[in-house]
């Protein structure tokens, strides 16, 4: 399980949504490696956009788009994406009662 830790802003509610239409839209992130990832633009350009994630409790990533780059106000939807895709990949569900029974089972005293 993921704690997030940093404050989830207005800021970051507005480019989750935005990485959502994005997402349903068919704009979605690809993995390159653990922790790196990347996105296309929303702008109907071919440009393609890499974000890096330094800490996903902190919510803390990189982005080389224009709006990562020059920190302008706000977040950039493909860090947000990348954020959410990188909790995917890292959270397990969690086990049922079954199956953390039988898990456990192996020791038991003979």
């Amino acid at each position: 399980m993921v704690h997030i830790t940093a404050p989830v802003t207005q800021d970051w509610i507005a480019a989750n949504e935005r990485a959502a239409a994005n997402r349903q839209a068919g704009r979605v992130v690809t993995m390159v490696r653990p922790g790196v990832y990347q996105c296309p633009s929303s702008k109907g350009t071919d440009a393609v956009y890499t974000q890096t994630i330094l800490n996903v409790g902190s919510l803390s990533a990189t982005c080389d788009c224009p709006h990562g780059q020059y920190g302008t106000s706000g977040k950039c939807w493909h860090s947000a994406a990348a954020l959410a895709a990188e909790v995917r990949r890292v959270s397990r569900p969690q086990a049922s009662r079954e199956q953390m029974l039988a898990k456990m089972a192996r020791f038991a005293h003979r």
